[in-house]
């Protein structure tokens, strides 16, 4: 009893800090950029909402077991996020193990939340795609404290970007945008992604104070 009740002060001191800049930033995504919002409920009503959502279809589900891990995949029938008209968008829900980088090793479990617009091919499509990569990235820049960029190559030519954004957690990137275009340019993507972990029912995201 001593062992939890000591994990659970230090899980609050480092998950309940203040409503930092980068917290609030993905707070504001979930909530004008997905349909079912991971932080306004209970994890529990949050899954059951993504699960029954009458808006999506070709669901693939995997329920969490003691070998397996949880995965959510669907598209939606009418729902197109951001400025461009999608001709249609994915939504992601995958769980994954992590081991902490100090020498405690303690694994613990993340989830990716992935919405994924497929936009008009060609060159149209390409920037559509990459205008709301460079409009994002731009709003977002001063809400973390850094973030890393990976240019996407064929051959000698462009076919995507990445830019990982974090916070003073070290190691963990809560949120991701990109967007790539396939050899021929029929297929053009622009993917945002979420990353949180659950404590308590409660989606939560370990972005912590200075000096912690």
């Amino acid at each position: 009893m001593f062992l939890k009740n000591c994990f659970i002060i230090f899980f609050f001191v480092i998950f309940s800090c203040y409503d930092s800049s980068a917290q609030q930033a993905i707070y504001d995504i979930a909530k004008n950029y997905y349909r079912s919002n991971p932080f306004e409920n209970e994890f529990s009503k949050f899954l059951n909402h993504l699960m029954n959502d009458p808006t999506l279809a070709d669901k693939i589900i995997y329920k969490k077991t003691d070998s397996t891990l949880f995965f959510l995949k669907g598209v939606y029938a009418s729902h197109s996020p951001f400025f461009f008209k999608a001709d249609k968008t994915e939504i992601i829900l995958a769980e994954y193990e992590e081991a902490d980088k100090d020498s405690s090793q303690f694994i613990h479990t993340v989830f990716v939340y992935q919405l994924i617009s497929h936009a008009a091919s060609g060159e149209e499509g390409i920037k559509n795609v990459k205008e709301e990569f460079e409009k994002l990235c731009r709003h977002y820049k001063k809400r973390f404290d850094e973030n890393n960029y990976r240019e996407l190559k064929a051959g000698e030519k462009q076919a995507g970007e990445i830019r990982n954004y974090s916070s003073n957690y070290p190691g963990f990137f809560p949120l991701t945008i990109a967007w790539a275009t396939s050899k021929e340019h029929d297929d053009n993507i622009f993917a945002l992604t979420i990353r949180f972990m659950v404590f308590e029912n409660r989606a939560y995201l370990p972005i912590t104070t200075d000096g912690f």
